[in-house]
């Protein structure tokens, strides 16, 4: 049974978990197609940070978006922050809680 959830569950956060490279493709992920019934979208997106509690702040009122998890062990190297264009040492996890 334990490993019938996990299988589950480890499928489900895959399925809803993006890599986004661009602000613009960010704010589309995270913002409702009808203003009116917002209801759940977008899931977890996978973006680079450059560590600016800035943009995490901006992100936040923006959106309601915060960082949910920063990997102990990145799984790829350095990139560019798509919201400052500063380098990045990886990509943390966003999402927004409900």
């Amino acid at each position: 049974m334990q490993n019938n959830l996990l299988a589950r569950a480890t499928a489900f956060r895959e399925q809803h978990t993006h890599p986004i490279d661009s602000k613009e493709e960010f704010y589309e992920f995270f913002t409702p197609s009808d203003p009116k019934q917002p209801g759940i979208h977008g899931g977890f997106a996978l973006a680079h940070w450059d560590g600016s509690t800035e943009v995490e702040e901006q992100i936040k009122a923006d959106l309601k978006v915060t960082i949910r998890c920063i990997p102990a062990t990145p799984a790829e190297g350095a990139g560019v922050c798509p919201f400052t264009g500063r380098p990045s040492v990886q990509r943390v996890v966003w999402a927004k809680s409900y």
